[in-house]
This record gives structure tokens, C-alpha cells and sequence, in this order.
């Protein structure tokens, strides 16, 4: 056993009843502080979660009405400019669609068709040409015109011979408004949506649709509970020095009880800690049987490894007699180990 080893249960033997009941202690506090901090906690917190989509828009096309060798009469196409002598018809069409779960909800809407004069971007001359109003229920709905293009063409050259305003501007507006209320996945809902289209002629002869297309999102927002995971590092730790705080109280026992310091002996110890510090200026030899010297003893082999250092000489260490020594001008300095079992 080393020094140092010795010392520490010396100390521990000397106050072993203290310590375990510290440790103890310990053990217990840290084991109630594990059981004790929440592994969960409840928070509540407010999200934003989506009620529906919705999507709709008013759109044309025109309607193939004189035979040609490009499309068949009837067929109803979508292009970026029509020709008045072969679609003077058109079908504009108004549509809304809302996705969600349940979704249960009442439709009011207009389809409106107005042609109007301007001078200097002021309205001259609004007429509405044609408009229809419905009501439905669902989650969707579709409702189209069929608008005659020639004759809200020839109403506006009318007008225009007629009034003859200078700086003037042409033009037909498609208006839908819809209004709607109900339940989605039972909660009430209610709004409205407008849009927007227009058709012109940007050429003698020529027609064009312009289209309004929308799309977006009703969302909601509720409380809920969550609950997170927490302080698994800190129970983790307790955990551990409560372990640990028991397990040094079994040490403290243990080492109070079986530990018994007579048993061993302080002065071997210490000496071999000496050694072991001293060895660098220590070689092992023997020393002669017969030697007629004048002979010093020192008190330690500390005391003898500073002389020799001083003298410049180096110690040796006869194991057999138990003897340090070295010679300087016919005098022999030496240390005996002197070692008596059971001593303290």
C-alpha cells in the first residue's frame, strides 16, 4: 500500500460514522430530487391550423359558330384572340370551389356583363347586357353565359357614332360576386369574393377574353395542450450522484469496519515513497566487509543523497545490509534502513 493510499483511510477510519451518515444523506436527497423533477410539462399554446382552400375566377372561350376547316361548329376554344366571323359567341363562365372537411355552405352569386364608354377614363355610358343571380349549397359551384360578341360589338359602335367623344375608351366588364356562408368541419364560416374580367377588341374584326383567377386560405386558430419532454439531463444526474453518494457511503462502512491502520507499517512506507523520489541519485553496489574508515551516520537518506550532492558523489545501496552509503576523502557516509514490523 502506498502513503498516500494509508493516509485517506486513515482519515476515512478516523471519521467513518459522519461520513456514511453524510453520504447517506446525500443519497436520499439527491434520489428525491430524481423522483420529484417532472419528466413532462403541459404548456398550452395557440396554432394556426387550416380551415379550406378556395379557388375560383371567372373565365371565357369562344364558341365555334361558322363552319371553318379548323375547328368543328360548336367546339368552344381558349385563345389569346378570337375572330368575330367565325366565334361571334362567347361563354363566359363564373366558378368557385372551397376544399375542406364537411364542408356545408350556401352560395349567393351574380354574373354580370357590362359594356360601357369612357371619356378620359370617365364612364360615359355603363349598360348592363346581360346578368344572372343563383343560390346553391355545397362545397363548389359553376354558372356560365353565353354572350353574343357581335351584338355587344355593334351596341358600342352605336353608341360611339352617337356621342362621337374624343380621347374616348371601349370596353366590356365580367363581374362576379359571390357571398357565402355555412359550416366547415362545423365551424361557422361566411365571406365574399369578386372578380374581375373584361373582354376587348384590340383589332377591327378581333376579340380578346382577359380571365380573373384567385386562390387562398382560411385558416383558424385554437388553443391546445402539449406536452414536452423535460429535465431528462438533470434526473439523469441526480440519479448518478445519488448512486454515487451511496456508493461511498458503503466505502466509508466498509473502510470503518475492516480497515485496521496497525497493520501496516509508516516508516516502510514513507521510506519507499524516499526511494522512489531519491532514485535518480541512487546505483546499487556493495559495500566491502572490511573497511577501516571514520564513519558518519545520517539521520535519513534524504539527509545522505544532499550530501553526496554536495560532495559530488553519487549514493550506493547495498540491499543485502540494508545500508546507503558513499566514500569522500576516507570517510564513509552511510544511512541504515531500520525497519521494525508493526511500527508506526
Amino acid at each position: 500500500m502506498k502513503l498516500w493510499e494509508y493516509n485517506l483511510l486513515s482519515r476515512i477510519k478516523r471519521y467513518w460514522v459522519p461520513l456514511t451518515v453524510i453520504f447517506l444523506l446525500l443519497a436520499a436527497v439527491f434520489g428525491y430530487a430524481y423522483i420529484t423533477t417532472p419528466t413532462t410539462v403541459t404548456k398550452e399554446i395557440t396554432v394556426t391550423r387550416t380551415l379550406y382552400l378556395w379557388s375560383g375566377g371567372i373565365e371565357g372561350m369562344g364558341v365555334v359558330v361558322q363552319p371553318n376547316p379548323i375547328w368543328d361548329v360548336g367546339r368552344k376554344v381558349v385563345l389569346p384572340i378570337y375572330p368575330l366571323s367565325i366565334m361571334p359567341t362567347a361563354e363566359v363562365e363564373l366558378h368557385f370551389n372551397m376544399s375542406g372537411d364537411n364542408v356545408n355552405v350556401e352560395f349567393e352569386r351574380e354574373l354580370k356583363v357590362v359594356y360601357y364608354l369612357s371619356y378620359d377614363k370617365e364612364r360615359v355610358v355603363e349598360e348592363t347586357y346581360r346578368a344572372v343571380s343563383n343560390t346553391s349549397t355545397g362545397s363548389s359551384f359553376a354558372d356560365s353565359l353565353s354572350l353574343n360578341i357581335s351584338d355587344i360589338f355593334n351596341r358600342i359602335e352605336l353608341t360611339r357614332n352617337i356621342l362621337k367623344l374624343p380621347k374616348e375608351s371601349v370596353g366590356v366588364e365580367l363581374v362576379g360576386r359571390i357571398r357565402y356562408s355555412g359550416t366547415v368541419n362545423g365551424r361557422p364560416v361566411e365571406g365574399t369574393q369578386e372578380f374581375r374580367g373584361s373582354i376587348s377588341f384590340p383589332y377591327d374584326g378581333f376579340y380578346s377574353i382577359a380571365s380573373d383567377l384567385k386562390n387562398g386560405t382560411q385558416a383558424f386558430t385554437e388553443t391546445v395542450t402539449e406536452n414536452r419532454t423535460v429535465n431528462q439531463g438533470k434526473r439523469v444526474m441526480f440519479l448518478a450522484l445519488s448512486a454515487l453518494s451511496a456508493v461511498l457511503a458503503g466505502i466509508a462502512v466498509a473502510v470503518g469496519w475492516r480497515f485496521n491502520p496497525a497493520a501496516y507499517n509508516v516508516n516502510e512506507m514513507e521510506l519507499e515513497r524516499e526511494k522512489k523520489k531519491l532514485a535518480k541519485w541512487v546505483s546499487s553496489g556493495r559495500l566491502p566487509e572490511r573497511l577501516s574508515t571514520e564513519r558518519v551516520e545520517l539521520a535519513s537518506l534524504a539527509d545522505l543523497v544532499e550530501a553526496a550532492i554536495d560532495m559530488n558523489k553519487r549514493v550506493i545501496h547495498d540491499p543485502s545490509e540494508g545500508v546507503y552509503f558513499f566514500l569522500d576523502g576516507g570517510m564513509l557516509y552511510y544511512f541504515r534502513e531500520r525497519i521494525t514490523k508493526g511500527e508506526k
